[in-house]
This record gives C-alpha cells, sequence and structure tokens, in this order.
C-alpha cells in the first residue's frame, strides 16, 4: 500500500541517504539497541525481520534479515576486527555487492504504512549508532 504521505517519506529519506554518500545502510538488530525489532509482511503473509535499507534506482529496498548478499558479517575482519552494528555502503559497493534487488531474493518493497514508519525510526537510529 502507498500512500502521497508514505512516498513522500521514503524520498525524503531516499534524499538523506544520498546526502550521506549511502547506497545501502545495514545494521545488526541483535546488537543494534533500537526500540523494537523492524519487520516487514511480505504479500505471502510471512513476517520478516529487516535489517537495512537499500537504494536502487528510485526505489527503497528494505533488505530482509536472511539475504546471504546483505549480511553484516560480511563487512569485517572475524580475526582482527568486532563486529559492526552498523555498515553503510557506497552507492557503487552496494550495487556490487547487493546487486539488483529487483531480481535477488531477500529484498522487499512491501510493507504497511505503519511497518515503513518503524523501519524509518530505525534507520535514524542506526546512524546515530555508526
Amino acid at each position: 500500500m502507498t500512500t502521497p504521505l508514505l512516498d513522500k517519506a521514503k524520498k525524503d529519506m531516499i534524499a538523506d541517504m544520498e546526502s550521506r554518500q549511502i547506497g545501502a545502510i545495514l545494521w545488526d538488530n541483535a546488537t543494534a539497541g533500537f526500540h523494537y525489532i523492524p519487520v516487514a509482511t511480505l504479500p505471502s503473509g510471512k513476517v520478516v525481520n529487516i535489517t537495512g535499507l537499500y537504494h536502487y534506482g528510485d526505489d527503497l529496498y528494505l533488505v530482509e534479515e536472511e539475504n546471504p548478499r546483505a549480511d553484516i558479517n560480511n563487512y569485517y575482519n572475524h580475526d582482527t576486527e568486532v563486529k559492526p552494528t552498523v555498515v553503510c555502503l557506497s552507492d557503487t559497493v552496494a550495487r556490487g555487492d547487493l546487486g539488483n534487488p529487483g531480481e535477488e531474493d531477500g529484498f522487499t518493497l512491501d510493507a504497511s504504512m505503519e511497518e515503513w514508519l518503524a523501519i524509518a525510526d530505525c534507520y535514524f537510529e542506526a546512524l546515530a549508532e555508526k
């Protein structure tokens, strides 16, 4: 479901990501300390945890938790670094690592307005943790 208000909110988040040169932001729900775990209900009725946002083309995709391409564990050296809570990827790195979300599993545009509001809140909380 989309509304003019929701469309504007998504465009504002895209503009914010662009101003920060972020193509995708990934977070670890287990360590982020969010007020709640962001979720989305897929058209199939399945509820998935959301672990990031990916700006691709004119769309803002939700990153599903079980997406192996967007696993936060891919973005640090396990032998010498502490696991990050938040990882921001440039547009170039996001496109190279995550691919076309319209052709890959683990990305969705589907969420209710309430779910998008919670996810937007988590986006700004993740930026504060970065």
